[in-house]
């Protein structure tokens, strides 16, 4: 295998022969390590490798874009690479440049570890999960080198042959637990995610400053008011301010000493108090407003000084069902409130397209188990969770109260996870504010199974066969392995609906990307929020990206779930509040 260190320009004469492989791997290094900021961290080494050649590309001597690029965009040539997405990252940000079809290993060892603890996916952490081998990771010393010597050179080397071992044996484990499905379509998913992060979502400074200031000023009167309720008349001190209302170490005895006898400083144990001690509602006015200050302070240190954007970290495969995770800051958990949310807004001469799945997961389970009661209700475009109190309350379906609806939410969604009658009560306590007895949550859940047979039967058939085999998929085929492990039913039907839903998402953006694209919109998706995407588009072709974004959502995920109808809600807005 014939290495080459190039440091000239004239040396790119040679890297043509990488264009006659199938497979190449690729390696990026840069001034800092991941997650370098691609505005302020230049590419320093590319290491590309076929099983003929290994090149070292000095990349702040050697201009290779027009070397690089036609690799990075060949549709037969495969792309391996680790962590795929911080290399995607860069090569679009300075080239403009999609690296696809691409292989990641890091993704791949996600997959491959089926939902299982324990596993770390670093390269070397790889090559002796897959190789049976213990390399010396010497390549992480690109890092840290301003010049190359030959020993790095070599590392350099060994790290991108690495790569081509790693891909082999990886792909023929994805093909042994039949994996090569979902593992595309993760692959295929890397680059819109980079993509999204390098455009990031613009956050108005101007906006957040008078809110950060009457934020602060509310949250010093509830704080006042709620220390000189527990003030201790026998404290040797004049007020209260050494009180920290955060630390439950401090607050509970406080809350105790005032009278209110709980066992923890939670808000369900608060909230049976709030009759009698109406001051507990400003200690959890205080609680929740700290959160929504804290998120304005992480949104204003997040913006980026070269962008004016926020440009936070997206996390492909964050739990076993392969759902999003995000950080850095964590747009996710943005709260609701209309003040805080409206600073989240287009530049000017865009505006936002908004679209969420509707009832994903429950349609997902309706298609997963075919029940017929359940698709029925969905092809003919009813309420499910009026059908669902119809059903379970002995009610024609337009007699159905506004609460007795609420109570179906959590019925639908609880009992598709085979929730208990307790767990029932507290769910629909707790998330949708309607009080159960346990008489009730028991007689609804009977109900339930009884109108929603073909659920049960799925349900029962799910657990037979997860126990016996030891695992559960998703209908993109994700696996999702118990060895070792207890059994939970609920864990073994959340997997299949909301990892499900997952891919469905998934599909999804990789689908307006590619149809983005190819109608050469303006437009950008700026963030997923659970099972919402938002996208940042000129205003003058918002109507058409709009159309774009509900049908690549709809298309996304009916090839996972056919049968069903799915439905994607899009509006149009000016900032985020107005969804």
């Amino acid at each position: 295998m014939a290495l080459i260190h190039m440091t000239k320009q004239a040396h790119l004469a040679d890297f043509q022969r990488v264009m006659q492989a199938k497979v190449v791997a690729i390696a990026l290094k840069t001034a800092q390590p991941e997650p370098a900021n691609p505005w302020r961290s230049p590419m320093r080494w590319i290491q590309v490798a076929t099983r003929e050649d290994i090149f070292i590309i000095d990349a702040g001597s050697v201009d290779c874009r027009d070397a690089m690029v036609p690799l990075l965009e060949d549709p037969n040539i495969l792309k391996v690479f680790h962590h795929a997405k911080f290399a995607a990252r860069h090569f679009l940000q300075r080239w403009n440049a999609a690296p696809r079809p691409l292989f990641c290993t890091y993704h791949a060892g996600q997959l491959l570890a089926m939902g299982r603890r324990g596993f770390q996916h670093r390269l070397r952490d790889l090559a002796e999960r897959f190789l049976q081998s213990s390399p010396e990771p010497t390549w992480e010393l690109l890092w840290e080198r301003d010049e190359i010597d030959e020993d790095l050179i070599q590392a350099a080397a060994d790290e991108a042959e690495l790569l081509l071992d790693l891909h082999q044996a990886m792909n023929a484990a994805i093909a042994t637990h039949k994996l090569k499905r979902v593992t595309s379509l993760e692959f295929r998913t890397v680059v819109p995610v980079a993509a999204m992060e390098l455009r990031g979502i613009f956050v108005d400074r101007e906006r957040l400053k008078p809110l950060t200031t009457s934020l602060q000023a509310e949250l010093d009167a509830l704080e006042t008011e709620v220390k000189q309720h527990l003030r201790d008349p026998e404290s040797l001190f004049e007020d209260e301010s050494f009180l920290n209302l955060h630390s439950p170490k401090q607050l509970l005895p406080a809350l105790q000493r005032a009278g209110v006898e709980v066992r923890d400083t939670s808000e369900h144990q608060l909230r049976p108090y709030l009759d009698k001690h109406p001051w507990l509602k400003s200690l959890l006015a205080y609680r929740h407003r700290s959160i929504v200050l804290n998120t304005l302070h992480q949104l204003e240190q997040a913006i980026a000084p070269e962008t004016g954007r926020v440009h936070a970290t997206y996390h492909q495969i964050a739990s076993p069902s392969g759902r999003f995770a995000c950080s850095d800051p964590n747009i996710q958990q943005v709260p609701r409130e209309a003040e805080v949310r409206s600073c989240i807004r287009p530049e000017p001469g865009y505006r936002y397209v908004m679209a969420d799945y509707s009832q994903v997961e429950l349609r997902v389970a309706a298609g997963l188990s075919q029940d017929p009661v359940m698709m029925e209700a969905y092809r003919n475009g009813e309420d499910l969770h009026r059908l669902t109190a119809a059903l379970t309350m002995g009610k024609q379906p337009d007699q159905v109260t506004s609460s007795e609806r609420q109570a179906a939410k959590a019925i639908n969604f609880g009992l598709i996870y085979a929730m208990g009658a307790a767990g029932l009560q507290a769910s629909a306590k707790n998330s949708y504010g309607v009080a159960l007895s346990m008489e009730e949550a028991t007689t609804f859940r009977d109900r339930f199974f009884q109108n929603y047979h073909g659920i049960a039967r799925w349900q029962q058939r799910l657990g037979e066969e997860g126990r016996r085999r030891g695992y559960v998929r998703t209908a993109g085929g994700r696996l999702r392995s118990y060895q070792g492990e207890k059994m939970r039913i609920t864990e073994m039907l959340n997997t299949p609906v909301q990892g499900t839903a997952a891919e469905g998402l998934k599909s999804a953006l990789c689908i307006f990307w590619d149809k983005v694209k190819a109608a050469e919109l303006d437009a950008a998706i700026v963030a997923i929020i659970h099972d919402e995407i938002i996208v940042e588009v000129s205003e003058d072709q918002a109507e058409q990206a709009k159309e774009v974004l509900v049908a690549s959502m709809t298309e996304g995920i009916a090839w996972l779930v056919p049968g069903v109808p799915f439905v994607a809600d899009a509006a149009l807005a000016s900032s985020w509040a107005e969804k």
